[in-house]
């Protein structure tokens, strides 16, 4: 009897992890702005450090991507992009597990 409860309540919490907890995190970073991208973070939402720059001595041209594979789990990520005249833009709150890509455009950023 004991040995079914434990085995019961051990299925019963590996399955009620969250959905994004195992996801395909990775997405590109694809420049569609007209102007160069200096500057790119991201990390978890949950953080409010920006961290580290993600292109670090690169710099990502017009019309040009980069591909990125975060660590950890899914969830909600934060963006932001920095273009060579100092502007920037963010985009928040972004379910890592259902985007693919980060859009840089005349406009901002968006992810889809």
């Amino acid at each position: 009897m004991f040995r079914r409860l434990l085995l019961a309540t051990a299925l019963m919490a590996a399955t009620a992890a969250p959905a994004f907890a195992q996801c395909d995190t990775r997405f590109t970073l694809r420049n569609s702005s007209g102007a160069q991208v200096n500057e790119f973070y991201f990390g978890p939402s949950s953080n409010s450090n920006w961290g580290r720059d993600r292109l670090g001595e690169n710099v990502l041209p017009n019309g040009r991507s980069m591909s990125f594979t975060p660590g950890g789990r899914g969830g909600a990520y934060d963006f932001k992009v920095v273009w060579a005249n100092g502007e920037t833009a963010e985009v928040m709150r972004v379910n890592i597990c259902e985007a693919s890509e980060i859009v840089a455009t005349p406009r901002g950023i968006e992810a889809r």
